[in-house]
């Protein structure tokens, strides 16, 4: 069970390292691990783009959206300027690509976002934008693969549906 500490991302004494720069649970770790060793006999290099978060780096994302010193997109990945927008417009867009401080699973240390790095096309900078998964983007073969297997390793996309809030993550 977390505590109030760990689920607001006011600690981090409930992870251990992935690799350097990446930190989960330790069950998280054991299953990414594993869910990263079925992803290379498939051919694929399962990487960690972010996992855990705590809360001062969240409220460091959140203001420099605010603050348009950070990139901040519409609802269909086209960017935005977050200074030309009203208090509660801005807030409402940055909340649909980043939870309020205190909010994010990423403060759990059990949810991570993943990528190939192998797919990225030359010159290109990862998003993590739905678009980069769908079927016509250059993680879609890792998605298709990804859909047969996350759950064999216990992970699951709590994000996988457009329900009129968070944005869809493949």
């Amino acid at each position: 069970m977390m505590d109030a500490l760990t689920v607001t991302g006011r600690t981090d004494r409930h992870g251990i390292p992935l690799e350097p720069g990446y930190q989960l649970q330790p069950e998280a770790v054991a299953a990414f691990v594993q869910l990263q060793h079925a992803a290379a006999q498939a051919g694929f290099s399962l990487r960690p783009a972010r996992s855990f978060r705590d809360f001062d780096r969240q409220l460091y994302i959140w203001n420099g959206k605010f603050r348009g010193q950070r990139p901040l997109l519409d609802r269909q990945s086209r960017p935005l300027d977050a200074l030309t927008l009203a208090t509660g417009a801005r807030c409402e867009a940055i909340l649909h690509w980043s939870a309020l401080p205190s909010a994010s699973r990423h403060h759990w240390g059990t949810d991570l976002d993943i990528y190939d790095p192998d797919l990225l096309p030359p010159g290109a900078r990862l998003q993590l934008t739905p678009e980069e998964y769908l079927p016509s983007g250059y993680f879609a073969p890792l998605t298709r693969w990804l859909d047969q297997h996350l759950g064999n390793y216990g992970f699951f996309r709590p994000y996988a549906r457009d329900r009129g809030g968070v944005a869809v993550e493949p």
